[in-house]
């Protein structure tokens, strides 16, 4: 072949290797055991680090398949370790009230709620632990609330009234409601509800600007039914632009290496380094951020335009009990989910003195 006909080839290939079809990438929205059974034979893995999950889709994937996937263009997702940077200075005020913080009284809370047969959504059992819920917040003194999604099916919201400074709301959140395995449902999500319930003990005698919400989901497990009702309602009236902060608590209790998983979305990842902060700063914590939310209560608020973050245990060694019988109260690292409290008792209380 002569150069001439070399470089035409040349030019031929190269027109055809730009035109060909880039692969789409898609992020994993899905970590249900049966979910991933059913979609594995569709994919192709190209990063997993984390709570991330990204792949090519192969095949003809069925529709109800494509429920678990998320196109992305590769620059809104991301997955890193915080650097270790500590604040210039540790309020002694929020100090004084992280030290407040029970890890016996967690404990105690999480056995409460797993001795329950099933905390399935709607069921008798799933009812009473709403329930015990409401009277334990209603015991504060907090002004109380239920949010039904369907019959039978209620979240709770328990507001603690600010100093009537300001109109805004901070809300934490974690859902009631287990996969329904028997006397199960311990880390998840036992331990992220006890923990909101520690925090409203110490707060109630915190005296805060910004009225205060503490929100106990139900239906997160079935679908972020929960969350997802009361998103709505608060975007339809209005009131969801009062929300400055919310900060969700799923899984906060199986841990090994010390660090918390902060994931959000890419237009609040400048949340997600200021938490991080605060962990190193009151905490023992070390944090790593995912960018691309999924899977959890936070999902809701964070597509209203609530600046909203999920604290989780780190995914890459989160509990082997995940989803099954397994998930049991002596399983449950206490002390760990007790740092995970006082990371959010301190993001609550920085953000109600600005």
């Amino acid at each position: 072949m002569n150069k001439i006909g070399l470089a035409s080839l040349l030019l031929v290939c190269l027109i055809l290797s730009s035109a060909a079809p880039k692969q789409v990438l898609y992020q994993v929205m899905s970590s249900h055991p049966h979910d991933v059974k059913e979609f594995t034979p569709y994919i192709q893995t190209v990063k997993q680090q984390g709570r991330l999950w990204l792949v090519h889709l192969k095949g003809n994937v069925p529709p109800k398949v494509m429920k678990n996937f998320r196109r992305t263009n590769g620059q809104d997702v991301k997955h890193y370790s915080a650097p270790v940077l500590k604040a210039a200075f540790a309020a002694p005020l929020i100090k004084d009230f992280i030290s407040r913080i029970d890890v016996p009284s967690i404990k105690s809370d999480v056995e409460t709620l797993s001795n329950y047969k099933t905390r399935l959504a709607g069921t008798p059992d799933n009812q009473k632990a709403t329930a015990q819920v409401k009277g334990i917040f209603a015991g504060l003194g907090y002004s109380i609330s239920e949010y039904c999604y369907r019959d039978g099916a209620c979240s709770i919201v328990a507001d603690k009234a600010g100093d009537g400074s300001s109109s805004d709301v901070i809300m934490i959140m974690g859902h009631l409601d287990s996969v329904g395995k028997n006397f199960a449902g311990a880390d998840d999500n036992a331990s992220g509800t006890a923990v909101l319930m520690e925090i409203a003990r110490v707060l109630k005698d915190y005296g805060n600007k910004k009225t205060l919400r503490f929100f106990a989901t139900n239906g997160e497990e079935g679908g972020l039914y929960g969350a997802e009702h009361y998103a709505k309602l608060l975007t339809k009236s209005g009131a969801i632009k009062k929300v400055v902060l919310a900060i969700n608590m799923d899984m906060v209790g199986y841990n090994s290496n010390g660090m918390v998983e902060l994931e959000t979305d890419s237009q609040y990842e400048g949340l997600a380094n200021w938490f991080a902060g605060l962990a190193t700063t009151y905490t023992k914590l070390r944090s790593k951020i995912t960018i691309g939310a999924w899977g959890s209560d936070h999902v809701p608020f964070i597509q209203a335009g609530v600046p909203t973050l999920l604290t989780i245990e780190d995914w890459s060694t989160k509990t082997p009990c995940y989803h099954q019988e397994c998930d049991k109260p002596s399983t449950v690292n206490y002390e760990y989910a007790g740092e995970i409290a006082k990371l959010n008792l301190a993001a609550i209380m920085t953000k109600d003195a600005e």
